[in-house]
């Protein structure tokens, strides 16, 4: 078995170059195994990297050097709290200064104000006027002078800089009905003007201006089944060019990035390449001036390739291959050789074991409708008879990917094969499969995964007797409703961060969340008139048929999921006298981001799963700053 350690440690990944190209910065675990930035000499050894931060409890999981490559930018929140602040290093003092001291404030960097020209300037959204709207900041990064820009009307939900560091571009979302609408103005003193809209059914995004400051680029599913890149005039917003499309799947970021699917030559501001990914990542090259390089790379290494960083001169370019059953690697790329050396492993400690292999497959739901799902198999074992854990991914506007996943691989080295389904709704995977999940909590999109785990079973791969459910967020709430109103088919139930009522999970919202407030309404649930409807879907109101052991646990600085849901589910549970066990994290939020945090919870189910379908049981980690809190425990772990 692999050690939790091994598998939830930090990793040493994100390699960045400076834009001259002469160094590399990267996250990698500090001495006491928190994630930090690390810089060192490209033409250097290992032994001449330099800590820059000083993170000790929380690991930073973000970062980018500054155009003249003085200074590296990374974002912290307090405790899973959300409330993102962004630093400043300057490499040659090591001070670091925070440039959005704020309390109970979130900043977010407008990537599209970055620029050579401007090296010390940046844009950053804050929500310091109004707590439920994101104003635009000019922030120095040199001095820390932070001046605001551009006032948020109460209805803007993006942002965008041109070329000139003026902000021209606003996502418009409308409250009133879901719709959203571009807003351009042709200068910072010109009034405000609609360029194109989209209903609540359609998807649109601002992606940037073009070289022209009169077009603009977008992600639009309009007259299309798929979201599209496109190239828009901003004019009239007629669709000047189909950059890229795909009939079975969006333009979507690569695990919420975008720059790792859609590839820019930076000086002329054209889209060269373009990777989709349906079951796997697959790239398609757009401009013959990366053809030969593409060639290269997308078959040099097996697995998702994607390049993670560049140098100013578009010369060397950092390119990191991602597999199922092993570490991912990071190479350095030099474009005039066509040569590749290895920078690092990410976590070069997996070589000692064997893993499992994580295959797609295409599975037919009860209506017909295409349902893909992730199997991940135990390695050297008969895909016979096995237990099943079932792990369904949160959002439920989000999906799985194929390549490496900690959680899936240490389910298979206890000896489980461990099941992701992206049931309707799943985002990618174009606007009917997404709106087919409309109100469906709880219905047809729990009929997906019960329709997977029933295939898995039919197929011979599992047995029916140990077959166990779990998910984090949304993917909590399908656990739970899959054991109240499947209770024949699991042996007992994980939930972690979960949502139990419709109603109230969408209700307790943090302010700057009022856009989401009409998309709940329309995707989940009428917030004030479907009472009937809620008692019938939410598992919080069936906890009475749930046969099975549950354990529960929730980030006690989650602003996404109150914990007050999970409270509600464990009371009632308890209430009834179920085998619950239920603890808070009090240092996480919506998700388990410290790896002593994660430890403690994944050898707690370990022990479950163990005990109710009969995988392996290894030795306990080791645990000694977790900041669990266990309430309750009437199972044992």
């Amino acid at each position: 078995m692999i050690p939790t350690e091994v598998l939830f440690g930090y990793p040493r990944e994100q390699a960045r170059l400076s834009p001259d190209g002469k160094f590399v910065a990267y996250l990698s675990p500090s001495p006491d195994q928190v994630s930090n930035v690390w810089v060192r000499p490209l033409d250097g050894k290992e032994e001449d990297a330099k800590m820059v931060t000083k993170e000790n409890h929380r690991g930073i999981r973000w970062f980018l050097w500054n155009p003249s490559g003085e200074y590296i930018i990374y974002k912290q929140d307090g405790g899973g709290d959300e409330d993102w602040h962004h630093f400043a290093v300057d490499l040659a003092s090591g001070d670091i200064r925070d440039l959005t001291p704020y309390d109970n404030v979130s900043s977010r960097l407008m990537p599209s104000s970055i620029s050579g020209l401007r090296p010390y300037d940046m844009c950053f959204y804050m929500n310091i006027r109004e707590k439920s709207d994101f104003d635009v900041y000019k922030i120095n990064i040199k001095t820390g002078d932070v001046v605001l820009d551009t006032e948020n009307p109460g209805d803007i939900q993006d942002w965008l800089c041109d070329s000139n560091f003026q902000v021209r571009g606003a996502l418009q979302y409308h409250l009133s009905d879901g719709s959203s609408t571009i807003r351009v103005r042709d200068s910072v003193d010109s009034e405000w003007r609609d360029v194109l809209h989209w209903s609540s059914q359609e998807h649109g995004a601002m992606m940037g201006f073009a070289s022209d400051p009169k077009k603009m680029y977008i992600l639009s599913s309009l007259d299309s089944p798929t979201s599209r890149l496109v190239l828009i005039n901003l004019e009239d917003g007629s669709v000047e060019r189909v950059i890229a499309s795909h009939p079975k799947c969006d333009v979507l970021g690569f695990r919420g990035d975008p720059s790792k699917v859609l590839f820019m030559d930076f000086r002329t501001k054209e889209y060269t390449a373009v990777a989709f990914a349906y079951d796997k990542l697959k790239w398609t090259v757009l401009h013959p001036s990366v053809q030969d390089d593409f060639d290269l790379l997308t078959t040099y290494r097996p697995g998702n390739m994607y390049i993670a960083s560049r140098d100013r001169q578009n010369q060397k370019w950092v390119v990191t291959y991602e597999i199922d059953n092993g570490s991912a690697e990071t190479y350095i790329y030099e474009r005039s050789s066509k040569t590749m050396t290895l920078l690092f492993e990410h976590l070069p400690k997996l070589k000692q074991y064997k893993l499992g292999s994580m295959q797609p497959h295409v599975v037919k739901a009860r209506d017909g409708l295409d349902i893909l799902i992730y199997l991940t198999l135990p390695a050297d074992v008969e895909p016979k008879n096995l237990p099943l854990v079932l792990r369904t991914h949160g959002g439920p506007w989000f999906r799985d990917w194929w390549g490496w996943d900690s959680e899936a691989q240490y389910f298979a080295s206890r000896g489980y094969a461990c099941l992701q389904v992206q049931y309707r709704g799943s985002d990618g995977f174009g606007k009917v499969f997404l709106h087919a999940g409309d109100k469906q909590w709880g219905a047809k999109m729990q009929n997906d995964i019960t329709d997977s785990v029933l295939w898995t079973i039919n197929q011979g791969i599992v047995d029916r007797e140990r077959v166990a459910i779990g998910g984090i967020s949304f993917g909590s709430f399908c656990s739970l409703a899959g054991a109240a109103f499947t209770p024949e088919l699991y042996k007992c139930c994980v939930d972690l961060v979960g949502p139990t009522q419709m109603k109230t999970v969408t209700t307790k919202i943090v302010p700057y969340w009022k856009p989401k407030r009409k998309l709940l309404h329309d995707r989940v649930i009428d917030l004030e008139n479907d009472d009937e409807l809620n008692q019938q879907r939410s598992p919080f109101f069936h906890a009475d048929k749930i046969q099975v052991p549950v354990i529960i646990a929730h980030g006690g600085n989650d602003i996404v999921v109150n914990p007050g849901e999970s409270e509600q589910m464990f009371q009632a549970l308890k209430d009834l006298n179920k085998p619950v066990t239920y603890l808070i994290y009090k240092d996480e939020g919506h998700w388990l981001e410290r790896p002593q945090n994660k430890m403690d919870w994944f050898w707690r189910l370990e022990k479950l799963l163990h005990k109710q379908i009969g995988g392996k049981l290894g030795t306990p980690p080791p645990v000694t700053k977790s900041g669990a809190f266990l309430v309750y425990d009437s199972i044992g772990l």
